[in-house]
């Protein structure tokens, strides 16, 4: 088990954000096929506005939130799924699609997790606020998935 403080969470969650972005841009500009295109600039674009939202969210979350140690385990996935995004197939926009979607579970499983070993309301809210993004995120990116289907 490691611990570090809810800074540092939300520091990490926007630096995992700031790397996806980045990702799917370099795939963007490789991408030959106009569906995958589409569907990396959408999620590129999203990464950007998360890693802002993350940013802006740091500003206001409260100094006592921020401070406050929480138990985090096991270690993170964050490597894995960028490997994992890194081995997929740019032209395959559904896997393209599995792998975005695996990676905005994991980001809503790991604020759900944190929220039940918080230990004060500041944080609990803080980590209330952060589930609910990463779940609009996930609902979101669910949508636009279906909205590039092939009919």
């Amino acid at each position: 088990m490691r611990y570090k403080t809810l800074e540092d969470v939300i520091q990490e969650g926007r630096e995992f954000h700031l790397k996806l972005s980045r990702q799917y841009e370099e795939f963007e500009l490789l991408a030959a096929n106009a569906r995958a295109s589409l569907l990396l600039d959408q999620l590129k674009r999203r990464e950007v506005s998360m890693t802002h939202t993350l940013e802006n969210f740091r500003d206001d979350v409260g100094e006592g939130a921020l401070h406050t140690w929480v138990q985090f385990a096991p270690e993170g996935r964050e490597p894995e799924l960028l490997q994992r995004l890194r081995n997929t197939d740019i032209s395959d926009v559904d896997a393209i699609g599995q792998v975005a979607m695996d990676i905005e579970m994991y980001l809503a499983d790991q604020y759900r997790d944190l929220l039940l070993v918080a230990d004060t309301p500041s944080a609990k809210h803080a980590l209330e606020r952060l589930l609910e993004l990463e779940q609009l995120e996930e609902h979101t990116l669910s949508v636009n998935l279906f909205n590039l289907r092939d009919y």
